[in-house]
């Protein structure tokens, strides 16, 4: 199996196995790293900075060392129950921190803002001046960095994202809701006007292997063998430049099994059948 820098994981480093990750009910014993190893992956997106700075130490990146790439989750944290908006934002000093340790640590390539002005989510009503501190408190301590923001398909207009396109380097775009009308009617279209408006930017294309979005559980195995194949049609045609598998913590599930099968069989297809000049 070749490597290939175009997928990605997406997930949490556990402290202890079995241990505690969020948004997966229940505990699990897939960590991050474990997940991107077992799908053949060198690029994570390491999301448990989303939550707590406390996060951010030498002793924590030390187990991601044997990643090429690593994204850092910009860190919002939610005080009341969840969904209940008290939302506090450490955007500007997560960049700063993710920043220092980068220094330390080379494979750690940029920072990723989740759900950027998603509706009711906590960057709701960031303006751009905002996302313009927090880009260059990252980049004033360490050019090289980019930023990520989180997107979604449909319930977003990528157009407002016009006015701040030099303060972010790439996009994460994912659908919340999967259904036969997207993937079929609509995918192909939008990801192309996305290209065409933001050519200079870096593109990866998410899939959940757990639906959030839709009646929770595993993500419908017809919804994942269509979207494998939409998206792997976007990559070959340079549409998008990635592709993220989202999230560890439900890859060592039974009843998440035959996804997260299905889609490592996939992408082992996908890279050694496809030549790299």
């Amino acid at each position: 199996m070749k490597k290939d820098k175009r997928f990605w994981v997406w997930g949490y480093t556990l402290d202890e196995v079995p241990g505690n990750s969020f948004f997966v009910n229940g505990k699990t014993s897939c960590s991050l790293e474990t997940a991107a190893n077992y799908l053949g992956c060198t690029n994570v997106c390491w999301m448990n900075p989303l939550h707590s700075m406390d996060c951010l130490t030498e002793k924590k990146c030390e187990r991601l060392q044997e990643l090429e790439t690593v994204l850092c989750g910009l860190t919002h944290i939610e005080h009341g129950f969840p969904g209940s908006g008290d939302w506090e934002l450490f955007y500007r000093e997560s960049a700063a921190k993710i920043a220092e340790l980068s220094l330390k640590f080379p494979n750690i390539k940029g920072a990723i803002l989740d759900d950027f002005r998603s509706p009711g989510g906590p960057s709701e009503d960031m303006t751009d001046e905002d996302l313009h501190i927090v880009n260059a408190a990252m980049k004033d301590i360490n050019p090289d960095l980019k930023l990520y923001l989180v997107h979604y398909h449909t319930r977003q207009d990528f157009g407002q994202l016009e006015n701040c396109r030099k303060d972010f380097d790439g996009l994460s775009i994912w659908s919340w809701h999967s259904t036969d009308y997207f993937w079929n009617a609509l995918y192909e279209d939008q990801i192309l006007q996305i290209r065409r408006t933001y050519p200079e930017k870096e593109i990866i294309q998410g899939q959940f292997i757990h639906a959030y979005g839709d009646a929770g559980g595993a993500q419908p195995m017809d919804q994942m063998i269509m979207q494998c194949d939409k998206i792997s049609f976007a990559l070959e045609n340079n549409l998008i430049d990635g592709w993220c598998a989202l999230q560890s913590g439900y890859f060592c599930r039974l009843d998440h099994r035959q996804q997260v099968e299905y889609l490592k069989n996939f992408w082992n297809w996908y890279r050694d059948t496809h030549t790299i000049l």
